[in-house]
């Protein structure tokens, strides 16, 4: 009856409507993910270095640092948190046994051995240093530094960034990519030291405000500059 084949007729219609609206939204999800390839396949160049960190807004990371001056050498291991509003964690293993971190105002250095923790203020150690490359914004990064370069070597990115500041503490930094993720950070500084910091196991995803706290133990100093 005409009843039953109006109902049979909005079934099909709600059907097709249903099947329209899946390939809709599996077109618009298609075309993000396209987008996002993209994206992210985009070679790293200088025109494009500080964008890459800016739509970083975490990291996570542990890495071996070794420094070099006046022939010799020292290695030591840690774990990095960041996040691109200015706090951060670094946490050196022996031999240093240091904690360095940040609530966005202070900077705070933890010397278990010295059994010692200075409180500085942070906007007049912070500028011009490497850990600037994961906490600050691009506008930032493009006042702080200029990008010298961003060249291919050996399937690796290598781009090369220089303060802007004559008085800064870095006096060059270079950053090695393979396949468009971090592997390596060095500089050089105006202690003559040559720093290279190798990381592994690096993470971009956010992590809750508690992992940046710093435990402080009882018998620890503190000391206000």
């Amino acid at each position: 009856n005409f009843r039953s084949f109006k109902s049979r007729c909005s079934k099909i219609h709600a059907g097709k409507s249903h099947r329209f609206t899946m390939i809709y939204k599996f077109l618009l999800i298609s075309c993000f993910a396209v987008s996002v390839n993209l994206f992210f396949a985009e070679e790293i160049n200088k025109s494009n270095l500080f964008d890459y960190f800016d739509n970083k807004k975490y990291l996570t990371a542990e890495f071996t640092q070794r420094t070099f001056q006046d022939g010799n050498e020292r290695t030591v291991s840690g774990t990095i948190k960041a996040v691109r509003d200015g706090k951060f964690k670094i946490i050196y293993f022996e031999p240093m046994q240091e904690v360095i971190g940040s609530d966005g105002k202070s900077i705070f250095r933890l010397d278990y051995e010295l059994e010692q923790m200075d409180v500085l203020p942070q906007e007049d150690y912070f500028k011009n240093t490497p850990i600037s490359i994961f906490t600050s914004d691009v506008s930032s990064l493009s006042s702080l530094y200029q990008i010298s370069s961003c060249d291919m070597v050996e399937n690796t990115t290598v781009c090369e960034i220089t303060p802007k500041s004559n008085d800064a503490f870095l006096e060059k930094l270079f950053l090695y990519f393979r396949n468009f993720e971090l592997e390596e950070l060095s500089y050089t500084d105006s202690f003559g030291q040559t720093v290279t910091l190798s990381f592994y196991n690096l993470s971009w995803l956010s992590f809750p405000n508690e992992d940046l706290e710093i435990s402080i133990p009882k018998e620890i100093d503190i000391v206000y500059h």
